[in-house]
């Protein structure tokens, strides 16, 4: 099982990560991942940004998007959207996932450090809806 994350940019998107109401992501990337993989969702806003976890979901479909600026969507069934959403920026290991990510300039990329996985799996474990 692998981890991946992708990058919700509010400027790029249209509109803001708490819109997103289903477990779901687009991407234009190829897609590296398999059924029953999980996808992390974070959304970045404001000046100076400030990162939020919206979703956490196990990839279970992929369909081409009907978004004309994405290729992709991946979805999944069984996961979560978070409503408040639980920012990041406080995270000792945020500094790493954005640098392995190039500041997500790279889009849907797989996580690999066992620090980061931790921590998100950590913030999931805090914020988990009965």
């Amino acid at each position: 099982m692998k981890h991946f994350v992708q990058y919700h940019k509010k400027e790029k998107m249209g509109y803001p990560a708490l819109d997103v109401d289903n477990l779901s992501i687009y991407t234009n990337k190829s897609v590296a991942a398999t059924e029953g993989d999980w996808i992390w969702l974070i959304a970045g806003e404001g000046s100076p940004r400030e990162y939020y976890l919206r979703a956490v979901f196990k990839f279970h479909k992929y369909t081409p998007s009907e978004k004309p600026d994405f290729t992709h969507r991946l979805s999944g069934g069984f996961g979560q959207l978070f409503d408040p959403m639980p920012k990041l920026n406080e995270q000792p290991w945020l500094p790493d996932l954005l640098k392995s990510q190039g500041n997500f300039a790279f889009g849907f990329s797989q996580i690999t450090q066992s620090e980061v996985l931790n921590g998100l799996r950590k913030v999931l474990e805090e914020n988990k809806m009965a």
